[in-house]
């Protein structure tokens, strides 16, 4: 299997983290959020994952082609007392192939113990047969009992059975046994539809888990239609990429 690399674009301090984990699922619940927070809070492209099992594709933006897996970053931003937060995301449009889970998983749990980050949140869509309602249910699970402690007062539902798929899973048993705190939050969302509204209620998530920067999902609601568009002309010029073999969208969860 090709290797798969780390490239640090600048030198950063990313102590104490967030790291959000967005690769396309149901709904595009990740890809939404993500690309939310990176324009929002204009995060700062830091570096990138590549392997050659990745799509041999180059993504597009102000002109500027960049690999598939891209990793950004912004600044800390310390409250009043003291306490610091910093964001960090790994984003990519394009799904990978299954046996590349494994290996990703651990690079990027390696990479974010190297460099101190303090926490892993992985986003998953959830299949729902109908648009959710308001509110949409998001549940979460951690990996270790420190990671459960960050998932209090978020609104959230504990997931107590079923099972969390693709890159997610394997992050959050992977981080169970290396005891690192990997958190999945799983939104509830219709499979055939970009869903801007479940990917603001992860947001809303995120917010109360990163007290000192402020993510306002007010914005993404209110341009929903057009961020959905956007998304989905992205995915259906990055479709005719996808190998026979691959499913559109890891199917996340199963209850």
């Amino acid at each position: 299997m090709s290797e798969i690399s780390v490239h640090d674009y600048k030198k950063k301090d990313l102590t104490n983290s967030m790291v959000v984990i967005s690769f396309p699922t149901i709904g595009l619940v990740s890809t939404i959020a993500a690309n939310y927070m990176i324009n929002h809070l204009k995060l700062e492209l830091v570096g990138s994952i590549t392997s050659d099992e990745f799509y041999p594709a180059a993504i597009i933006q102000d002109g500027v082609p960049m690999p598939p897996v891209r990793i950004y970053a912004g600044d800390h931003v310390c409250g009043p007392k003291g306490a610091c937060s910093q964001l960090v995301v790994i984003a990519s449009e394009l799904p990978i192939k299954p046996n590349l889970f494994a290996p990703l998983a651990d690079k990027i749990i390696d990479w974010c113990r190297d460099r101190k980050c303090h926490i892993v949140v992985a986003i998953e869509g959830v299949n729902s047969p109908e648009l959710p309602k308001d509110p949409v249910k998001i549940f979460h699970v951690g990996s270790t009992p420190d990671a459960a402690k960050h998932l209090k007062d978020l609104g959230t539902e504990p997931l107590l059975t079923g099972m969390v798929s693709g890159l997610s899973g394997l992050l959050l048993y992977k981080g169970n046994f290396a005891d690192f705190d990997v958190v999945c939050l799983l939104a509830e969302a219709h499979s055939e539809y970009p869903d801007s509204r479940s990917a603001a209620q992860v947001l809303t998530a995120l917010n109360k888990m990163i007290p000192q920067i402020e993510i306002d999902p007010k914005p993404l609601l209110e341009q929903a239609a057009a961020i959905e568009t956007q998304v989905r002309k992205s995915m259906s010029q990055i479709k005719p990429l996808a190998q026979p073999e691959l499913p559109d969208a890891p199917p996340g969860m199963y209850q």
